[in-house]
């Protein structure tokens, strides 16, 4: 019995003496006694350069697809992938200052807290000078979750980082980039100033920025996407996108469902479309490699290219030429309009398909109406004495059928068959960009991985490193206890 008691007395005086040595962190097994604990210990000022450094360290013990949720007034955010059943964080706070007090209230001033209840660890950081000494602070979390956990993130300033997650993900930030790898449940990203990179998505994606670029890589769902001032670039998206951007371009690999997509000054480039595209810009090109539904494009100055139209399309552009290759069947073709204030237009059409076809230069001017088909021209055709008169040819193609309008103001009419030689190079030409850009995409986002993945291994050797030497401190306490108790 007084062994017993002496073992019992023993480890209360580990404890206490640990917690004096060892300030900035304890090993989870003597901190987390029971499964609804968790511990925060904010650690000692240390001198670095010419500033001060507290270094702390929180952790939970937390059940596998649990959450843990960041509440920040400022800082950074690092999320890399630990041990399964448990959180792990390290929260670095750098005072510029050269006065040691000065740095220990910049200190006091940011309130750390940590509680866990049921599935949930919720980690929060209040500014209690209410912004006086920001640009005088720098914040750093790093968190280690499992795996397979949800991960809500909200600062008020600071860049986001996210190694990868078999979860879903909320980030928010108002001023700093985002940056994940996969992520396989659904995504929320928003930052008010800042670029966002996602690898590969699970579920659905949303990711909006007032003012930087986006680059997704593929999305198992709908993704909706919005920036204010900068590009969007997107994998395969298996459900509909919406993306708008206010100044950049818009690049999609392809989509599944029906396709949205807005930019008020670039150019539009995308993919295979599974259902019913409408893209606008007021000021760049429109190019759409293949789309099953109706195809809307609109573009205040700029060329448009659509290939493997498997239905309608309604095409305007006010400067720059139009090449439409429509591949529909009879059953999937719907009336088609294709207009351009001064261009070019080419159509090309496939010989089985039933249409009417109603082709008009306004103001020829020397341009004419180049036809596989034959034309029957209405009034004086392109034989008339003046310059800018008008020419409409019109043709009925196996028996007629829905309308297939082609109108241009001031440029030449070209209309082909779809087995056209000089079709075959556009779609090669066509081909090569997508196998560049698909290869352009995944060398970048594997260079971003690569960097996250860095950046977790030197948290988890400074981590292994703090340890370390909290045992060698265990180790030093538990030779000397013996000697302490004979005593008593």
């Amino acid at each position: 019995m007084v062994t017993k008691n002496k073992v019992g007395l023993s480890r209360v005086r580990i404890l206490t003496l640990l917690a004096v040595v060892a300030p900035l962190a304890v090993p989870a097994s003597v901190c987390l006694g029971g499964p609804g604990q968790a511990y925060l210990r904010r650690g000692e000022p240390q001198r670095e350069g010419r500033g001060w450094v507290e270094l702390s360290e929180c952790g939970a013990i937390v059940p596998e697809g649990g959450r843990l949720t960041l509440r920040a007034d400022l800082g950074s955010v690092s999320v890399a992938v630990g041990e399964p059943g448990r959180i792990a964080c390290e929260v670095r706070i750098t005072a510029f200052t050269g006065d040691r007090a000065d740095a220990v209230r910049m200190f006091r001033d940011i309130d750390l807290d940590l509680r866990r209840s049921a599935n949930t660890a919720e980690l929060t950081a209040r500014d209690l000078a209410n912004h006086r000494r920001r640009s005088r602070l720098d914040v750093q979390f790093n968190l280690n979750v499992p795996r397979r956990f949800n991960v809500d993130l909200e600062t008020h300033g600071g860049d986001v980082e996210v190694v990868a997650l078999d979860g879903e993900l909320r980030a928010t930030t108002a001023g700093g980039e985002i940056r994940t790898g996969d992520i396989a449940g659904p995504v929320y990203l928003e930052t008010a100033g800042g670029n966002i990179r996602v690898g590969n998505v699970g579920q659905r994606l949303d990711a909006s920025t007032a003012g930087g670029n986006v680059h997704v890589g593929d999305v198992n769902g709908n993704a909706t996407i919005g920036t204010s001032g900068g590009e969007i670039y997107a994998g395969m998206i298996k459900g509909s996108i919406h993306a708008q951007t206010a100044g950049g371009d818009i690049v999609v690999r392809g989509v599944g469902g029906p396709a949205v997509v807005e930019t008020a000054g670039g150019h539009i480039q995308m993919g295979d479309c599974g259902a019913t595209v409408r893209a606008e810009t007021a000021g760049g090109n429109i190019r759409v490699q293949g789309a099953r539904g109706m195809v809307r494009a609109d573009t205040a100055g700029g060329g448009i290219a659509l290939f493997r139209l498997q239905s309608g399309v309604d095409a305007e552009t006010a400067a720059g030429p139009i090449l439409a290759e429509i591949s529909a069947s009879r059953e999937a073709f719907t009336a088609s309009d294709l207009e351009t204030s001064v261009g070019d237009i080419q159509v090309f059409v496939p010989v089985n398909l039933p249409v009417s076809v109603d082709a008009i230069i306004d103001q020829a001017a020397g341009h004419k109406i180049f036809s596989d088909f034959p034309l029957t021209y209405q009034g004086k055709g392109e034989e008339s004495e003046f310059p800018f008169h008008t020419v409409h040819g019109e043709c009925t193609l196996n028996g007629g059928g829905k309308a297939l309008k082609i109108h241009t103001e001031m440029g030449n009419i070209e209309i082909h068959k779809a087995n056209s030689s000089a079709l075959d190079q556009l779609r090669l030409r066509q081909e090569a960009y997508w196998k560049s850009f698909a290869a352009r995409q995944e060398q970048q986002l594997e260079l971003m991985v690569r960097k996250l993945q860095q950046r977790q291994e030197e948290q988890l050797r400074f981590q292994q490193k703090l340890l370390e030497q909290q045992e060698k401190r265990l180790q030093e306490i538990q030779k000397r206890q013996p000697d302490d108790d004979d005593d008593d």
